[in-house]
């Protein structure tokens, strides 16, 4: 359980510390994100590390191998000094063993001239205690029983001092004896000790050319371990440069992922969205599945569906051209009676149509393949059937935009008509003068309405005509209302069919409460008699 708690906060550090970012990448305008996961960060740090401790351990190698090889130079400097020293004490012994053995040779001398000595000493005792004593031995002449029979002093003195001199030179004799011994040992121990620096030298000598060897190949070796450690140097300097080049990178990074870790959690957010979609889409994905293994097991009875389909379809373009044709038709008549309206106003049908296409008219509707392109007989009947309804359609609503700026009923709804369009008798001089609208008696203040719709171009006084409103309904038709007693708009204002725009009144040149009407086509006055007649004809059913 403590291996999995520790692996927990392991993997809870590492997130926190290497936690998803992102980095913005801008290059001539444009903006790129870059994600960086978390194992990419930890890769990373991991490569970094490893620099770093493959540059310490390669400092560590090189310190050590120099330490090494400074070792064993001092090494081969205390061997060199050893054997130097051991040769000096090689010829210290030899030095030695030449005294040793010319003493030797020196004492063995001096022995045998002892020993001649000797020899000599004691054949003159010899002959001197013959002389003293005679030819009897010396040992019987030393008896008491001689001395008591009248020995002479002197002699027997002289006798006692050679017996004395001869036993003192007998201790010397045996000194020199125990000391030729002594020597004898010695030089035997000097030969062994001989034999054995013999040996030592032997062996000195080959462990001399061992050295020399060892030598030869430490020197050999310090110059590969020269070469390698110039080549490691340089390689040193390269990852140490390679190194500050990461470092700076690695800086760089560091400031953009802080930048990214916003954008990676709306980007999580957006993920966890993604999610649910694509979960959704794997749901969808089987039922489709499950759809298609369902159409594949009818795909045999869909053909033959198909074929009655087709005789349906067949059956049923049959009657949509019927049903277009007659369409075709009463869209056809429906256009003959706009027209007959339009030139009963007295405008010209084919100029409106023309200002109303110049004014600019949605267009749209489905896509219908040329005639030309149809699959049979009854298919091309019916899209030419078709071809001709658009056009038909198309005129008609184009008749409907003119309908819809001409002015088709009157400004008053009680009223009669005072004066008409064209000549008249002036009501105030009485010479003969042109009327270009028609003046439509009513009750004073009673409403005037706009005739059709339109903005306002005019509102307000207008010299012999009193108060005026002037409506431009476009296509060039421009209605004027004239002599009111008050105008209820202004400029600017868009106004509806039948909208109030004054109160009838008797202003300006006027000899009583009325209203005058005119309608202007392109600046030329036309009788709005014909407007309003047509507009019967329209509203009569």
């Amino acid at each position: 359980m403590s291996y999995l708690k520790i692996g927990a906060r392991l993997a809870a550090s590492l997130s926190k510390h290497f936690s998803p970012r992102e980095l913005i990448v801008r290059s001539d305008g444009k903006i790129k994100y870059v994600r960086l996961s978390t194992r990419s960060q930890l890769v990373g740090a991991t490569l970094f590390g490893g620099i770093a401790i493959l540059s310490l351990a390669t400092s560590i190698g090189l310190a050590m191998q120099q330490v090494t090889l400074h070792g064993r130079d001092i090494a081969v400097r205390e061997a060199e000094g050893a054997y130097t020293g051991l040769l000096a004490e090689v010829a210290d012994y030899f030095d030695q063993f030449k005294g040793s053995t010319g003493k030797l040779g020196d004492d063995e001398a001096y022995l045998l001239g002892l020993s001649g000595e000797n020899a000599g000493m004691r054949d003159g005792l010899k002959s001197i205690a013959t002389q003293i004593e005679g030819p009897a031995p010396l040992e019987g002449a030393a008896t008491g029983k001689s001395v008591a029979q009248g020995e002479d002093p002197l002699r027997a003195k002289l006798r006692d001092a050679l017996k004395n001199r001869l036993l003192a030179f007998d201790s010397d004799l045996k000194r020199i004896a125990a000391r030729n011994q002594s020597l004898t040992n010695q030089i035997a121990d000097l030969k062994s000790e001989i034999r054995g620096i013999e040996g030592d030298r032997r062996r000195m000598a080959a462990e001399r050319d061992e050295l020399t060897a060892l030598l030869d190949q430490s020197r050999q070796s310090n110059g590969n371990l020269a070469n390698q450690v110039a080549d490691l140097t340089g390689r040193l300097t390269t990852l140490r440069r390679d190194h500050q080049v990461a470092t700076e990178q690695v800086a760089s990074l560091t400031a953009k992922v802080g930048t990214l870790q916003g954008e990676l959690q709306m980007a999580q957010a957006s993920n966890a969205d993604l999610s649910r979609q694509v979960a959704q889409t794997k749901l969808a994905l089987t039922t489709v599945i499950n759809q298609r293994n369902t159409l594949q097991l009818g795909r045999s009875d869909l053909g033959r569906t198909i074929d009655e389909l087709r005789e349906k379809v067949a059956s049923v373009q049959e009657s949509q051209a019927n049903f277009v044709a007659s369409v075709t038709e009463r869209t056809r008549n429906s256009l003959e009676e706009m027209e007959k309206t339009l030139v009963m106003t007295g405008l010209n049908v084919e100029s409106m149509i023309s200002a109303a296409e110049k004014d600019g008219i949605g267009k749209g509707g489905p896509f219908l393949p040329d005639p030309a392109t149809g699959a049979d007989e009854t298919e091309q009947k019916l899209l030419t059937n078709v071809a001709t309804l658009d056009d038909e359609v198309a005129r008609w609503e184009k008749m409907q935009v003119v309908l819809r700026s001409v002015p088709l009923a009157a400004p008053v709804d009680h009223y009669y008509i005072s004066s008409g369009f064209g000549a008249r008798v002036d009501p105030f001089n009485g010479a003969r003068a042109r009327h270009e609208g028609l003046d439509m008696v009513g009750t004073l203040r009673s409403d005037v309405l706009a005739t059709a719709p339109g903005t306002v171009i005019h509102a307000g006084w207008k010299g012999n005509y009193g108060r005026v409103v002037e409506i431009d309904h476009g296509l060039g038709i421009v209605t004027l209302y004239a002599h009111l007693d008050s105008v209820a708009v202004k400029v600017g204002d868009v106004v509806d069919y039948r909208q109030l725009v004054g109160k009838l009144g008797s202003s300006g040149r006027s000899s009583g409460p009325h209203c005058h009407y005119e309608v202007r086509y392109n600046d030329k006055p036309l009788d709005p008699m014909g407007f309003l007649k047509a507009g019967r004809y329209v509203f009569k059913g």
